[in-house]
């Protein structure tokens, strides 16, 4: 369970500013984790973090390709404004705030070692990028042995067994590299002062609905994980059903480090969410896809529902999540659900008026 807002006042007055920990996976996407129920990825470490922290099922990236999808989750701004450098960067602030700042790549777990144990004063920020090419380490598995989802159709599924197996292995060398770093902090002084963070910049088809790699408007794509361990204020093995969104990340660690949160950012401040405080907590996220192409979307999911719509305003996607985790029945043009529609319509020109993304005053439409 989550600790109360006592206990987190009493463990923030008790120590110094947190220590930081982002572990960021390039593509990997919610589903294809132990704790999603994913037997094939095999992540003991992973899993271990998730137990000693909380999950938080439903958060989803802002954007489902890499160059901004990385702006939106180190700088807290939608995929619109995110390569204009206008609000500053986590490690810029924490740098500022007098955090020394490390930036790592893959297969470099022992110099993140050595980083961490560097004695000192300042707490340390480590911004980890985990994923990368393949290792003289990997061990691929039988493809014909992996499950595929429900959603890969028959003429997808030699290619999906493929880059799984590919995936897996890789997946493998990765979380043996995370759990070098993570008994690195097993030391009673970091584990107890040390916020750990996993999660991606988004997710990847696999086959989904007949599609492979990334940018489409599936939960395959879009939807991402989440894990954050902070001993003291999130208790261990909780599970959250919180609509988080990948920009909420910035603004909620900024808060938990002690740190100002730039005015530029976009994102919601979640600490109190996540701390197990009473606090509002959010009832949609807001996504968009394949910017500058004749199929640029955008998406919106309130509670359960998921709408996505062209730039011209009309609804190309409906699903209810909870009945249709796969997304198989898309409701797009169903009669009975036009009331639905207009609803998350007018939601979303709500999203996009209040994000500056571009929207008229007719509509959706931007250009």
């Amino acid at each position: 369970m989550l600790v109360s807002a006592a206990a987190l006042r009493q463990a923030r007055a008790a120590e110094r500013q947190p220590n930081l920990l982002l572990i960021i996976a390039g593509s990997w996407r919610a589903q294809s984790l132990p704790w999603a129920g994913d037997a094939d990825v095999q992540a003991p470490n992973l899993a271990r973090l998730a137990a000693d922290g909380a999950v938080f099922q439903r958060a989803y990236s802002c954007y489902g390709r890499l160059d901004r999808a990385q702006a939106c989750l180190l700088n807290g701004v939608y995929p619109h404004i995110a390569l204009d450098g206008a609000s500053p960067s986590l490690s810029s602030v924490l740098k500022g705030a007098g955090y020394r700042v490390g930036a790592f790549g893959a297969r470099q777990a022992d110099q993140i070692v050595s980083y961490v144990h560097d004695p000192g004063a300042q707490p340390f920020l480590v911004e980890w990028s985990v994923t990368g090419s393949a290792s003289a380490l990997m061990e691929r598995g039988n493809a014909d042995s992996l499950h595929l989802r429900d959603n890969v159709p028959l003429t997808a599924e030699h290619q999906a067994r493929e880059d799984l197996a590919l995936f897996t292995a890789r997946a493998q060398v990765w979380d043996r590299e995370i759990g070098v770093v993570l008994a690195a902090l097993d030391r009673p002084e970091l584990m107890r002062n040390t916020i750990v963070v996993f999660t991606a910049h988004h997710g990847e088809q696999f086959g989904s609905h007949g599609e492979f790699g990334d940018d489409t408007v599936f939960e395959e794509s879009i939807r991402i994980p989440l894990v954050i361990r902070y001993p003291g204020v999130i208790g261990p093995g909780a599970r959250s059903e919180t609509l988080v969104s990948q920009v909420d990340l910035m603004p909620t660690l900024l808060r938990w480090c002690g740190a100002s949160v730039p005015q530029a950012v976009q994102g919601r401040d979640l600490s109190s969410i996540m701390a197990g405080q009473t606090a509002d907590r959010p009832d949609s996220v807001y996504a968009q896809g394949r910017r500058a192409q004749k199929d640029e979307w955008r998406m919106l999911v309130h509670g359960y529902d998921k709408l996505v719509a062209d730039m011209e305003g009309s609804v190309t996607h409906l699903y209810n999540l909870a009945d249709d985790p796969y997304e198989m029945a898309n409701l797009a043009t169903a009669s009975a659900l036009q009331l639905k529609r207009d609803a998350m319509l007018a939601l979303m020109r709500v999203w996009m008026r209040k994000l500056g993304d571009g929207v008229d005053a007719s509509g959706l439409k931007k250009r």
